[in-house]
């Protein structure tokens, strides 16, 4: 696990963890970055804020569609999507309620489950800005040192990046 960030706090305070924002892929494999996020917010009594986030479609790749389809049915397919994944967040939700939480409440309540479209890493620094988050957990998956050479995962954007701590949770690969 890594945990990094600039703290914007005097090295002689202790920084209280009030919300946690738990940003996923919704990868096969990442319960164990969830699990880091509510073992955290149960020690903390944090708010746990769960995000997932859209890459938009390129203008051309919306243009190409909507020569194809009748008028306003690209936006109805949009809020459809965002709508199911809605669903299938709160069922992993619920699911891992029942699962590692013998069904009790998360500790600061319901998670606040936010669907933003937007650039990623950006995206998830701008959220923990906005909302004043106390600490980012995502997970990380291994990829070689040249992808991220020329890529860049968004995980390490968000490490590089963000001003808010960062904890990242090694992932297996989907």
């Amino acid at each position: 696990m890594l945990l990094t960030g600039r703290s914007q706090t005097k090295s002689t305070d202790m920084t209280k963890i009030n919300s946690i924002l738990y940003a996923t892929d919704l990868g096969k494999h990442t319960r164990p970055a969830f699990r880091m996020a509510v073992s955290l917010s149960k020690l903390n009594s944090a708010k746990i804020h769960f995000l997932y986030v859209i890459e938009p479609v390129s203008a051309n790749t919306a243009s190409l569609v909507n020569t194809y389809l009748p008028e306003g049915t690209i936006e109805e397919l949009h809020q459809k999507s965002i709508d199911d994944l809605h669903i299938k967040i709160q069922n992993r939700i619920d699911e891992f309620c029942l699962e590692e939480l013998n069904g009790q409440e998360f500790p600061g309540g319901d998670p606040i489950v936010d669907i933003i479209e937007g650039a990623p890493s950006a995206t998830i620094i701008k959220t923990a800005k906005d909302k004043n988050i106390d600490l980012i957990v995502m997970g990380s998956h291994a990829h070689s040192t040249l992808d991220n050479l020329f890529i860049g995962s968004v995980a390490d954007k968000v490490v590089n990046r963000s001003t808010t701590p960062v904890l990242l949770v090694p992932l297996k690969n989907d």
